[in-house]
């Protein structure tokens, strides 16, 4: 058998899960603050995002995580959206208890809320449209994150070569089904922290209730210096080909 032929063995027997926290101390902690620029075909500035992490919960066992996002006005003929989104999430293991989602989108109020407690057979999205409350329930296929819990769980993650992932991934008030891998070497990027070695992850999502619908596929770089930082993504969303980069740093 060949070289190659063991290797995709080896790989299809590894367990798949979500991205699990090292025993270590997280790279991150309260007051972080990042700011991203997102653009659209490579080419136009088409909003920014702040991802921050929250002073921790009563008692301490609860981390909240804030993310707010804005287009700008070049695209408001394409979108136009101001958003905000919570996930608190366990203190040790990084798993989301429940993850909010706010936003203003051409006009329109949205809000989705999911609680997402550790098991269970589906996922229960509620939803506030402009007033009008309506819920989803989507079958649950394993482990859930959000998106914001988990860009950080890859953060904490050792993401050592060639390791898989799986998980479902609430975002937007959709469930996707989540794959990934980490790429075979580290890479090297200019960043506004300097030029830093970075892991790249490979991901391909899908929607958990339109198996033969859209197929969307993500490349997300974290640096692997101590900070673990999320340093660019790049994607496909309803508009076309987006890219987030890193442009500040700092702490609140």
């Amino acid at each position: 058998m060949s070289a190659a032929a063991l290797l995709a063995l080896a790989l299809a027997a590894e367990p798949c899960g979500p991205p699990a926290p090292r025993a270590e101390p997280l790279p991150f902690g309260t007051g972080e603050v990042l700011s991203y620029d997102l653009d659209l075909f490579g080419l136009v500035r088409a909003g920014s995002l702040e991802l921050a992490v929250e002073p921790a919960m009563p008692g301490g066992k609860v981390i909240p995580l804030r993310a707010r996002a804005r287009t700008e006005p070049s695209i408001q003929n394409l979108l136009e959206l101001s958003a905000v989104a919570f996930s608190w999430v366990d203190v040790r293991t990084l798993a989301p208890e429940r993850y909010r989602e706010e936003a203003d989108e051409n006009g329109v109020h949205k809000v989705s809320d999911v609680r997402l407690p550790p098991a269970g057979p589906k996922i229960d999205i509620e939803f506030d449209i402009a007033g009008k409350r309506s819920a989803a329930h989507v079958p649950r296929q394993g482990a859930v994150l959000d998106a914001l819990s988990a860009l950080y769980a890859l953060r904490a993650a050792p993401l050592a070569t060639g390791h898989r992932y799986c998980f479902d991934l609430v975002a937007r008030g959709r469930v996707w089904r989540v794959t990934g891998a980490v790429a075979a070497r580290p890479e090297k990027l200019d960043t506004v922290a300097g030029r830093l070695e970075a892991v790249r992850v490979d991901a391909r999502a899908s929607l958990a209730d339109e198996p033969q619908g859209p197929v969307r596929e993500m490349h997300v770089w974290i640096s692997t210096d101590a900070r673990r930082l999320f340093l660019a993504a790049v994607g496909d969303v309803d508009l076309g080909p987006v890219r987030l980069t890193l442009t500040g740093l700092g702490r609140r």
